[in-house]
């Protein structure tokens, strides 16, 4: 049988850039904010990973 492995870098990406959407999202057109907001998250994420 062949194992499943998760990386705990992408769970913690994914709960930082949901957590910062749903804080930041203000006003109208929330969901295209938040999505904005989240993917900026992750983007930095990603870029302070490699500095890490």
């Amino acid at each position: 049988m062949g194992a499943v492995t998760v990386s705990l870098w992408v769970v913690l990406v994914g709960a930082v850039a949901g957590a910062a959407a749903v804080y930041g999202a203000r006003g109208r057109n929330r969901f295209v904010s938040g999505a904005i907001i989240g993917a900026v998250v992750a983007l930095l994420m990603s870029i302070l990973r490699g500095f890490v």
